[in-house]
């Protein structure tokens, strides 16, 4: 994790992003230099031929990066942020169902929500264009499921920021 003092522009972001992407990878004893990190269509950043996963989220002043053996992601959103849209339309872009919205929003704010399904549209490596709504969460809120795969899924709050971090389960 990193912090800024201030919000940052995209380019600052994304060479903090790149630095941090080396660091996780030399803290888990594997040299990667900057010029080994690769973007996909979506915009991760990955590092070519390698066998460990990586995410990485920015937002304000805060970039954060989780490592593991799998396809993993992370996002982490201010709780406070402003919604730019109408909560109602939100919910409907992000949910399949009302009956999905009503369970999900009894235990998390919108925020939270979607915090963790992008996490999950990370870990698929389609961000979000892989549709928010297309990820179901389930009742423990533990799990996700998206396309036929699933998820585990770990969400907690930390100083004002939502953070939730999805990882595919195998078999």
């Amino acid at each position: 994790m990193a912090r800024l003092p201030q919000p940052s522009t995209r380019a600052v972001q994304r060479a903090l992003s790149d630095t941090l992407t080396c660091r996780l990878f030399a803290d888990a004893g594997h040299v990667v230099a900057v010029d080994d990190i690769g973007r996909t269509i979506y915009g991760k950043p990955q590092v070519r031929d390698h066998p460990l996963h990586h995410s990485i989220s920015n937002t304000r002043s805060l970039t954060i990066g989780v490592l593991g053996p799998g396809p993993i992601g992370v996002d982490v959103e201010v709780l406070d942020r402003p919604l730019r849209v109408a909560p109602d339309l939100l919910t409907q872009r992000l949910f399949a169902s009302a009956a999905e919205a009503t369970d999900c929003l009894q235990h998390w704010t919108l925020i939270q929500a979607w915090t963790a399904k992008e996490a999950v549209l990370k870990a698929a490596g389609l961000g979000l264009a892989g549709g928010l709504a297309n990820v179901r969460i389930a009742p423990d809120r533990a799990a996700a499921r998206l396309h036929g795969l699933r998820y585990s899924l770990s969400l907690l709050k930390q100083e004002g920021f939502s953070v939730a971090v999805a990882e595919c389960i195998r078999g």
